[in-house]
């Protein structure tokens, strides 16, 4: 069945405690390494969160965000009235002033949670502003992603080849996206792992995903601690059991329920191929085809 619900892995992480027993607690950030590594194994596409976001291209370039997993589209929104852009630059701006204010003040053992409360604010309003790129997904142009050999991004001034025409478009450079226009705002919409507030990995709520993540932790202590408790239990036994869970985790999360199947469906089942949707951010694509007899 479908997967809804999520946990914090701390959940994971306790059961460790509670089951294994173990006489020290110096694994546990290598576990939420492992969390993270294990999560990607099973790749269930349910487990992740979409996000979106808008970006600042400055010099035909933006870095890309420090959560990211994988993009689902790229578009720009020009009827965004300036004053409201130039307020986003400012207050992103201030948001990294902040982190650096609480960071020194972390290293340095001082109060911040009043910075922590200006952060939250600015935050709140920073979601408020990037509403405005989505709320009117008639005024969005997605960018295709760039099939040229000579990208606008990689050209030099005066490049001859500027003066060939052709729509907007991004390619995936390392850490950053490169777009053809040299300056801008790109409204992102991408796949992310979800987190808790203190940064621990939130898992689908699932028996297969809370047996997978403890087998696979569990393999990789006994990896990194030969002399770890292991109460009879050796490598091989865990990593069969961590194989077992894992394609059981991964089965339980892809598994659509009745909605989806229907949407499912709708797009497969038509007399008319519903294509060419990317335009529109690949809305009413799940509809249903209604054939008119006159």
């Amino acid at each position: 069945m479908a997967v809804y619900k999520t946990k914090s892995s701390k959940t994971i992480i306790r059961k460790i405690f509670r089951d294994l027993k173990p006489q020290d607690d110096n694994w546990i950030d290598d576990a939420i390494e492992w969390i993270g590594e294990a999560l990607e194994h099973i790749g269930a596409a349910s487990q992740l969160l979409q996000k979106q976001c808008v970006l600042t291209v400055a010099n035909h370039k933006v870095l890309l965000p420090t959560d990211l997993y994988y993009i689902n589209q790229v578009a720009i929104n020009n009827s965004v009235d300036p004053v409201s852009s130039k307020e986003l630059d400012t207050l992103i701006d201030k948001v990294k002033e902040l982190k650096d204010e609480i960071a020194d003040a972390q290293a340095n053992g001082l109060e911040y949670s009043s910075t922590t409360s200006v952060l939250n604010e600015i935050n709140s309003r920073i979601v408020v502003l990037e509403n405005i790129y989505f709320k009117n997904s008639n005024n969005m142009q997605p960018l295709q992603y760039g099939a040229s050999n000579f990208h606008r991004s990689m050209h030099c001034d005066d490049c001859v080849n500027e003066s060939v025409h052709y729509e907007d478009t991004y390619i995936i450079d390392n850490d950053y996206i490169k777009t053809s226009f040299e300056s801008g705002k790109i409204c992102l919409s991408y796949m992310a792992f979800p987190t808790d507030e203190d940064c621990f990995p939130l898992v689908p709520d699932d028996i297969s995903y809370s047996e997978a993540l403890f087998w696979y932790i569990y393999k990789k202590i006994l990896l990194s601690k030969p002399d770890f408790k292991n109460n009879g239990i050796n490598y091989g036994t865990a990593e069969q059991q961590w194989k077992y869970y894992c394609t059981q985790a991964r089965n339980a999360a892809n598994y659509p329920d009745i909605d989806r199947y229907e949407s499912y469906m709708n797009q497969w089942v038509r007399m008319i191929p519903n294509i060419n949707r990317h335009d529109v951010g690949f809305e009413q694509l799940n509809n249903r085809e209604d054939l008119h007899r006159s």
